[in-house]
């Protein structure tokens, strides 16, 4: 068994005084705080009771939450934070920068973890340091657990499973289309960006933007899907443009990663399951502009001189939108997946939220991964389909569980439809009525 109760607390948030650690934490003392037992958690305490201040104008009792300091480069200093949790909740980025010592002290102290990390390259890391450990200790280490990338994990899990258990088949080819939305950036997200492309080498990168099964491969599955690209694609199931979503690349890999651990289930999403994820354009002409878009943002990146220009106009590390614009902001995508019959069919399908995604919806994602993980052990354990241990994605790890958290949350995920029923009956009767024929004579 991974943990041993009781301990203090149930959930940690580390770097509690971040941006969006702030966020977790305010969503905690609004609709957690009594219910479960927390503690704040990162390297400055004074930066730490001026949020636990602020916090308690939402709820005053929040004045009495524990906090907890640790420098992120001091291991004993981390695993003497991460054993009081029964899971910790990791938010501060770089996490190729900061990360390291977080879920390695996980793993060693027995502790549940997840992150909001889109940092594809360390996550494949992690994978390669830990994972057996994990698996070993039954500790369940996830990352990408934000709008990176639970909208595309969860959502084509969702897909697949009424595939399978409605419709008695799995999917050969499912697709996510970004639809209308409005969010802000904050200064973490790009410092992140900006780390992986300054301090990863160009063949990591190349391979990363050429290998969909990135990280599917450490859990044993390859295959013949590819990454989108950048060129517009033209969607055939629904019959529209998409041109290219920046955070694609990071997406589809955990999409993979999640049917590579279903896979060693025994719960494939498909013989050859494929994955498309790209933003919806009225047309042709639009997707090509989403493309001149993504290309524009990579040379910005990509370019030192270009890069440091963007910094100094752009928000700095812990700064991000306002709470309007939080409030604000919406974000919607369509799931669309391609049934494994004979005559296939299309479901469709939906998820989004009436708020912003980088970081309402990130930072509420984050902390309901982080609960199923505690509070609905036991239902995840009776689940056969999940992994009990590992370095793995949300879907694989907590399943319907955490669909359910995210509706209960205000999310919407939902299945609204199945074209093709019609010609599926038509084909069923004119077996039928073949094999009336057949046994007359």
């Amino acid at each position: 068994m991974a943990l041993v109760a009781p301990r203090p607390y149930q959930v940690v948030v580390w770097g509690a005084s971040g941006f969006t650690g702030r966020l977790v934490c305010e969503h905690i003392a609004r609709d957690y705080h009594g219910k479960i037992r927390w503690a704040m958690a990162g390297r400055d305490p004074k930066k730490l009771e001026q949020v636990r201040s602020e916090l308690s104008r939402i709820n005053p009792s929040v004045q009495d939450v524990p906090i907890l300091t640790a420098d992120a480069n001091d291991a004993p200093a981390v695993g003497a934070v991460v054993r009081q949790a029964e899971v910790v909740l990791a938010t501060a980025g770089p996490f190729a920068r900061h990360g390291d010592n977080v879920v390695a002290q996980a793993v060693e102290q027995g502790t549940h973890y997840a992150d909001i990390t889109g940092e594809v390259t360390w996550v494949r890391r992690s994978i390669q340091r830990h994972h057996t450990a994990a698996a070993s200790k039954g500790v369940k280490v996830l990352h990408c657990c934000g709008y990176d990338s639970v909208p595309s994990d969860m959502g084509t899990f969702m897909m697949v499973e009424y595939c399978k258990e409605k419709l008695g088949c799995g999917v050969t080819q499912a697709f996510m289309l970004v639809g209308d939305g409005r969010g802000g950036v904050s200064g973490g997200t790009l410092e992140s960006a900006c780390n992986i492309i300054s301090q990863e080498a160009s063949s990591e990168l190349k391979r990363v933007a050429s290998d969909q099964y990135y990280l599917a491969s450490l859990h044993g599955l390859t295959g013949s899907d590819k990454p989108a690209g950048i060129l517009p694609h033209y969607v055939a199931p629904v019959r529209t443009w998409a041109g290219p979503f920046v955070m694609e690349g990071v997406n589809a890999k955990v999409v993979q990663e999640s049917n590579a651990l279903f896979t060693a289930a025994s719960y494939p999403y498909g013989k050859d399951f494929k994955y498309y994820e790209g933003v919806a354009a009225s047309g042709l002409v639009g997707a090509g502009l989403v493309t001149a878009a993504i290309v524009l943002i990579g040379v910005v990146i990509g370019v030192p001189p270009l890069r440091a220009l963007a910094r100094r106009f752009l928000p700095a590390p812990g700064q991000g939108p306002s709470e309007a614009a939080r409030k604000g902001g919406f974000w919607h995508h369509e799931l669309v997946v391609v049934t494994e019959e004979e005559t296939p069919r299309v479901v469709r399908g939906h998820c989004g939220d009436r708020r912003d995604p980088g970081y309402w919806s990130t930072s509420r994602m984050l902390l309901e991964t982080g609960l199923a993980l505690v509070l609905d052990a036991p239902r995840l354990a009776a689940d056969p389909r999940l992994a009990r241990g590992g370095v793995m994605s949300p879907a694989a790890a907590c399943g319907s569980v955490l669909l359910e958290r995210l509706r209960a949350a205000g999310f919407s995920f939902d299945v609204v439809g199945v074209e093709g029923e019609e010609k599926k009956k038509d084909n069923v009767t004119k077996a039928a009525e073949g094999a009336k024929v057949a046994v007359a004579k």
